[in-house]
């Protein structure tokens, strides 16, 4: 089955299930508090107006020199991209645009749902998407079930202005399958619509009230209306206000991830100044160069057998390639994204087929968000932001060069293998989420189950870095830099760290908040150390930690009874004892 993505969503939601059954449960207030208590909502209001202030007055600024210029502000492109004015930066205006350029397919998500392989009979009962774009969809389309007026879809920010983008997007999170062909990844979900306007401080605010997933299929414009290349040069591959901006909402919420598409630029290598043409540098740009969230690759459809393993796949040439200036692994991950039939806004009936990154972003927060209903219904809570990205990347399928790269990145996402990780838990596999000290290493050992390559990984979610206008700063933007070891005997294991846009190497990676070990042939005991440079910023760093491959077996323990036990130094409150070792 074919299934459609689109726009920018954000993720609030649970389910909690009992056994394989579909006892399920909306996010409680509870639920959502939880989230909330460990946040400091007083920094996070403080925020909050900090962008919207900054945002009102750059679109103020912004619309008296297109007045004066004669610049237009709001504008559907001849390949139906549309734009709107946002801020003026160096004399030149800066539109945000949508993503589409023609669309997708599922990334085994279906293998999740009711009927699926994995007898999950995860739908996204209970939980909400919260959408950002260049408009909103129709609330009454009959996918999210408009006419039996129980909608699914509703309106977050006042905005009334619809768009097909939008309503594309939504549908690919939420369609409930009336239309089979436009099943979205979560059929039961809800969704809540805004307008890309004041984005910063409307996600601030829904972050601050839990929200777990945000996507956002959108990103400045490289060309102007005449076709002229109109950001500034550092902006491209650059760690810019924007970038940081966003990566201190998700520092201060560290449940929230964030979910962006790549782009729609890798078939032009004018507006970067890129010597060598193809893949690579500086076709991303703003929020797609934060640290912390998800960047998202369109891969066109994949070829995968019944039982959900990828046999081959091929990236759209349109997809906009990395890696950031500072040679970060961005895009982070590839969904599909190419041909998706999805839900219009022009009628309660209407859809269409697109293509592009656009499509491929709800194709993964979709996913995503499954994934998250998955472990609160076995583990009875919400992964942490950088738990749920960390998953994605440590189980997804290599896709092009070998090891991670500035086209795919880690890969084509693989809904079902994270699934499994999850529901194998404490046993054939580990997530922990834990914090680093300053001066501290954390060393755990492991069996081999001696079959699957194994795979280490640490994810966190970082400081936001030094915002710079350096064209092509090499300079790393990472605060604390973790690092990740798997050892055994006299063989130490490093993690991938990239050395082009379709290169890699296994070194010291001093650049990525998400490290990965891959050992192949692994039998026997390795030992797993997290360790840091320097000091850490703050005194200490929350990090997860996910290990796969690794036996299920118990480790059999026979306890002896020691010889020569002695004591002295007795005390209500402690004593020595010695023993024969």
């Amino acid at each position: 089955m074919k299934h459609k993505y689109f726009k920018s969503l954000v993720v609030t939601g649970a389910l909690i299930g009992l056994s394989f059954q579909a006892q399920l449960q909306a996010q409680s207030k509870g639920e959502a508090e939880k989230i909330r208590k460990s946040y400091d909502l007083t920094k996070l209001n403080v925020m909050k107006q900090k962008f919207k202030e900054n945002a009102s007055n750059e679109k103020q600024q912004a619309l008296r020199l297109a007045k004066r210029n004669g610049w237009k502000t709001k504008f559907t492109t001849k390949d139906g991209r549309m734009l709107e004015l946002q801020r003026v930066v160096d004399g030149k205006p800066i539109y945000y645009t949508t993503f589409n350029v023609d669309a997708a397919k599922s990334t085994r998500t279906n293998h999740l749902h009711s009927g699926g392989t994995l007898g999950l009979n995860l739908m996204g009962q209970g939980m909400t998407a919260h959408v950002w774009d260049g408009g909103l969809a129709r609330t009454t389309h009959q996918e999210y079930d408009g006419a039996g007026g129980n909608n699914r879809f509703s309106i977050g920010d006042g905005t009334t202005t619809r768009h097909y983008h939008a309503a594309h997007v939504a549908g690919t999170i939420i369609s409930s399958g009336v239309q089979p062909n436009a099943k979205g990844m979560a059929p039961h979900s809800k969704a809540v619509g805004y307008d890309w306007n004041n984005d910063k401080s409307e996600a601030t605010t829904a972050a601050s009230n839990g929200m777990l997933i945000s996507n956002h299929s959108y990103g400045y414009a490289t060309r102007n209306q005449f076709g002229q290349v109109q950001l500034p040069q550092h902006y491209f591959g650059g760690y810019i206000t924007e970038s940081r901006a966003w990566d201190e909402i998700m520092f201060n919420a560290p449940n929230y991830l964030m979910v962006v598409a790549a782009g729609n630029d890798g078939n032009d290598n004018t507006a970067n100044n890129n010597p060598t043409g193809g893949s690579g540098f500086d076709k991303l740009t703003g929020h797609s160069t934060s640290k912390n969230n998800l960047v998202v690759a369109n891969a066109q459809d994949a070829n995968v057998d019944a039982s959900g393993n990828l046999v081959s796949v091929s990236i759209n040439s349109s997809s906009s390639e990395g890696p950031t200036d500072d040679f970060r692994i961005k895009p982070d991950i590839t969904g599909n994204g190419t041909g998706v039939y999805s839900t219009y806004e022009s009628s309660d009936t209407a859809y269409n087929s697109i293509t592009g990154t656009s499509m491929a972003s709800p194709n993964v927060t979709g996913s995503l968000l499954l994934l998250q209903q998955h472990n609160n219904n076995t583990h009875s809570s919400y992964m942490r932001a950088a738990t749920l990205k960390g998953l994605a990347l440590h189980t997804a399928d290599d896709a092009g060069a070998s090891g991670p790269d500035a086209v795919f990145g880690w890969g084509l996402l693989n809904t079902k293998k994270a699934a499994q990780v999850i529901t194998q838990k404490g046993n054939q596999s580990k997530i922990e989420e834990l914090t680093l000290t300053s001066g501290q290493t954390y060393t755990i050992t492991v069996d081999s189950d001696g079959t699957n390559p194994l795979l280490a990984s640490i994810s966190w979610t970082d400081r936001p870095g030094t915002a710079n206008t350096t064209v092509n700063s090499t300079t790393p933007v990472l605060v604390n830099d973790l690092d990740l070891r798997v050892t055994k005997g006299g063989t130490t294991n490093l993690p991938y760290e990239l050395t082009g846009a379709t290169t890699n190497a296994k070194r010291d990676n001093n650049v990525d908040p998400f490290e990965r070990v891959d050992v192949s042939g692994a039998s026997g005991t390795y030992t797993i150390t997290v360790t840091h440079k320097g000091s850490l910023t703050g005194g200490s760093q929350n990090y997860s930690l996910i290990v796969t491959g690794i036996t299920g077996t118990p480790v059999v323990c026979n306890a002896t009874v020691p010889t020569g036990v002695s004591t002295s130094g007795v005390t209500a409150t402690g004593a020595t004892v010695n023993w024969t070792a």
